[in-house]
């Protein structure tokens, strides 16, 4: 006996789907990332990320000046699920699901307002209320805005096209500390989501009236860091372009740089794979689940651009929060030998400790180029002061010979090299900066003339010797303030 079937409407109950909608995982920087991609995709230019913090009266807004939506195109965009991944899309469009303003936004607040104006002149404006929906029972949409929305946006500046997306109720991201906490994380994650957008101008942002600064994951600016060349990496019917780099070690950066370099989440936790998605970044390191691969305080150096577009989204699996992704099955050995050889590079860079400790002669005859030496002693390594450094040569041909030489040797006795590499192994992103990073001006001043007073007086070994101090550590990243030095001895005749 056949029993003939039949087709039953099934629609998901309203308010409990939007709910569960609200529990995809966002958290407040990957919600705004959001948004901004749909700023991208209507021409934007600028975009501004304001908040108010004020308790029950709070609000987040997102303002662009792109195209803006008709009446028509508004109402398609607030349904859910508009464009679906199959759905074909135009180059550089940063949408999936269709779902991205949507549920970015539930999983923040409860009433979700989109204000848009063409350049025809057109306004329209559309409200999601999760209360008027649980009430309804259904999917409803309230057509226009509110006084208080038209209030928020002539304050940001809304009057000609553009697009303004406005949260409320911000049951979430919540109000006051919270909320500015909150919006700090935003503008980091920005910077780094949208930095190529930003440090080639396609794009301004700005959060809570700061400017956005697009922020390089490679340092690729710096000579010290290394490229491993691009590469087209192939497998069954997928692609991806491959750009391995090697960064400097710590000791080679400034400061700042050490602290760009860091990113949010510090050293260790940056090393991996860069997925680029049409520009956008959609993860900050990690080993993509490589077999064997995992993070390792001497790979910390190693960091990996990869290309792909939104036709990839399917063999990459890219999420509904464009927040996690997982490489083709075909793709995978390929990517991981590339990863072990930029592994590999990271560490040797860490045997090197970024700057060679063994010393070489200068081609001038100017003497050997290090404070510190590395040799072995019964097997192990150890750290021994270069007794043919010019500043402490000159040290040593003093009368207090003997007495020179204990201090120096109870400081390579006392040097804690065990502790040393346990504390950057447990928090490399502290590792030591460049010599004398963060001293004043006046300091490495007095601090080279004191050098160079301690020096020979016959004038071929001064000058020899001078110039040696000029080129070597820790000297050698001042020449214009050695310069000011040299002149005002020569000035004044002191030695």
């Amino acid at each position: 006996m056949t029993v003939e079937s039949r087709a039953l409407h099934a629609p998901p109950n309203a308010a409990a789907l939007i709910e569960s909608l609200r529990a995809l995982g966002y958290h407040l920087p990957d919600a705004i990332a959001d948004l901004v991609d749909n700023c991208v995709a209507a021409g934007a230019r600028s975009v501004s990320v304001e908040y108010n913090t004020d308790p029950g009266t709070g609000w987040v807004a997102v303002v662009d000046d792109g195209r803006g939506m008709s009446e028509e195109q508004l109402h398609r965009a607030m349904h859910l699920g508009v464009d679906g991944p199959l759905a074909p899309r135009l180059q550089g469009d940063l949408g999936r699901f269709g779902l991205g303003m949507k549920t970015a936004s539930f999983s923040q607040a409860r009433r979700l307002t989109v204000l848009t104006r063409t350049a025809a002149g057109t306004t329209a404006g559309r409200t999601w209320d999760l209360a008027f929906v649980a009430q309804r029972g259904d999917w409803y949409v309230l057509d226009g805005v509110d006084d208080e929305t038209l209030r928020i946006s002539k304050q940001l500046g809304l009057a000609g096209p553009g697009t303004m997306v406005l949260w409320r109720d911000l049951d979430r991201c919540g109000y006051r500390r919270q909320l500015t906490d909150g919006m700090a994380r935003v503008r980091d994650h920005l910077a780094a989501v949208f930095g190529r957008f930003l440090r080639d101008g396609r794009l301004r942002l700005k959060v809570g009236g700061q400017r956005v600064r697009g922020w390089d994951p490679f340092l690729t600016a710096h000579p010290a860091t290394q490229d491993l060349g691009s590469a087209l990496v192939e497998g069954g019917l997928s692609t991806a372009g491959i750009t391995p780099y090697v960064l400097p070690h710590p000791s080679r950066l400034t400061n700042g740089e050490n602290l760009a370099a860091a990113g949010t989440l510090g050293w260790s936790s940056h090393q991996g794979f860069y997925v680029y998605r049409n520009d956008r970044l959609l993860t900050l390191g990690g080993w993509l689940g490589l077999a064997g691969l995992r993070r390792s305080p001497q790979c910390q150096l190693a960091r990996i651009a990869v290309e792909v577009t939104s036709d990839d989204d399917h063999d990459w699996q890219v999420d509904i929060r464009k927040a996690r992704v997982s490489p083709p099955p075909a793709l995978r050995d390929r990517l991981r030998e590339i990863a072990v050889l930029t592994r590999t590079r990271s560490e040797q860079v860490f045997r090197r400790r970024g700057t060679s400790l063994v010393p070489s002669r200068r081609k001038d005859g100017g003497g050997l180029t290090f404070v510190w030496q590395q040799h072995s002693r019964r097997g192990q390594v150890a750290y021994r002061i270069n007794r043919d450094h010019p500043v402490i040569a000159a040290a040593l041909a003093t009368q207090a010979t003997a007495a020179v030489e204990v201090a120096l040797r109870f400081v390579e006795e006392a040097l804690p090299v065990g502790l040393i590499a346990a504390e950057v192994s447990a928090a490399p992103d502290r590792a030591a900066h460049a010599p004398l990073d963060g001293i004043g001006n006046d300091e490495v001043t007095a601090l080279f003339r004191a050098a160079v007073a301690a020096l020979p007086h016959d004038s071929h070994s001064r000058r020899t010797v001078i110039a040696a101090l000029r080129s070597i550590e820790p000297f050698n990243r001042f020449p214009e303030v050695l310069d000011n030095a040299l002149g005002v001895e020569g000035a004044t005749g002191a030695h």
